[in-house]
């Protein structure tokens, strides 16, 4: 309930609502102080702007990882993406997307191991003798990090991302370019076919059907591709109520036609993040994805999967599908941010990651296996 509704709410206030001992004489709304809910509303107010969305300023720093970039434009971590500590980034990714603390403080320290630093932290006012130097020739306290910094090649970022190029071999940083043409690309590794999508896209997954002339798509529906975007110039004109809003029939370029209220009911699945992720392994050919980044690629997925998770009964079949809203994922991976109005209703564990885990990796084991004959 908001707070005019609390406030004006007829439901009986009890003394715990007003901070007084249980045996004072019961009071009135008429009798409570306005200053005082005047504070407390303001309070409430700062709370929800304190995580509302902004896209990154030119001089924010910002990485490959939809998960940290979202929690920094939202406010989770620095919005800046700069001087990330183990526990502020640990207490972002709990805060944000509700994870248990085991899982956060497995992806927190895996994080710090895998770039080759380590999470112990030393006064900022030491001798300048203890700074790391980075991969990259700049140098900074032990410790501390930013979300450029987590980016290097080879630690937690890999190659085959869903929605990024591959980082160049003579560079140890990848560029990080949203490729907005691949994000819509995930639409259509989704079963059963999403509505609309084989009318307007019918060559970008090898396992959508051929379409009919007498099927295409109106005039209207047929409009450029955005291409790529650039974290450093202007923030999509995608507004946050736009993204779960009425389609209003203005709203149809690349991927954003499916990031509606009309998609909700739309469930992107373990199985349909399996083919996302063996087509993509399979466009990187003939490069092939190490064990353990290969993992990493399948738990940032299983991650987000359990976060959003829903039920819903298809109509053709009266099955039940299992996954998340493709407008969310669409969002998180194109535009760096959370369903509007969202919080974290459950803790996410870290056993759950890994059944979902190995659910993405069945299925990827057997399109990469059906292809093979």
């Amino acid at each position: 309930m908001s707070s005019y509704g609390a406030f004006y709410s007829t439901n009986p206030k009890t003394h715990s609502t007003y901070g007084v001992p249980p045996e004072h004489p019961p009071i009135s709304d008429s009798q409570t102080c306005p200053m005082s809910f005047a504070h407390n509303l303001m309070k409430s107010s700062l709370a929800r702007c304190e995580h509302e969305y902004a896209p990154p300023k030119k001089s924010d720093v910002r990485s490959v990882c939809p998960a940290l970039n979202t929690m920094a434009n939202h406010g989770y971590i620095p919005r800046d993406g700069r001087n990330l500590t183990f526990f502020t980034i640990f207490y972002g990714l709990k805060a944000c997307y509700g994870l248990s603390t085991p899982l956060a403080i497995v992806l927190t320290l895996g994080g710090y191991l895998l770039i080759g630093r380590l999470p112990i932290c030393l006064p900022f006012n030491v001798p300048k003798r203890f700074a790391v130097r980075n991969p990259d020739g700049s140098t900074s306290q032990p410790g501390v990090l930013d979300l450029r910094l987590i980016d290097r090649h080879g630690g937690v970022e890999h190659d085959a991302s869903l929605v990024h190029a591959d980082c160049p071999s003579n560079l140890k940083y990848p560029n990080i370019e949203i490729n907005h043409d691949w994000v819509e690309n995930l639409v259509g590794d989704v079963l059963p076919e999403v509505r609309g999508y084989g009318r307007t896209n019918a060559a970008c997954s090898a396992h959508i059907k051929d379409v009919k002339e007498d099927d295409a798509s109106p005039p209207s529906l047929i409009t450029p591709r955005l291409g790529i975007i650039n974290h450093s110039r202007a923030p999509s004109s995608c507004s946050s109520e736009t993204i779960v809003g009425d389609d209003d029939g203005d709203f149809d370029e690349g991927w954003r036609r499916y990031a509606t209220k009309e998609y909700l009911n739309t469930l992107v699945s373990a199985a349909d993040v399996g083919r996302m992720r063996a087509r993509r392994e399979r466009e990187i050919a003939p490069k092939v994805m190490d064990p353990v980044h290969a993992e990493i690629a399948r738990g940032e997925m299983a991650i987000i999967l359990g976060v959003w998770e829903r039920s819903v009964r298809i109509k053709d079949d009266g099955k039940v599908k299992k996954g998340i809203p493709l407008p969310y994922l669409l969002t998180w991976l194109g535009e760096e941010r959370l369903p509007e109005g969202w919080k974290p209703d459950h803790v996410h564990g870290l056993w759950a990651v890994v059944k979902m885990s190995k659910a993405i990796k069945s299925t990827a084991d057997a399109v990469v296996k059906a292809r093979s004959y």
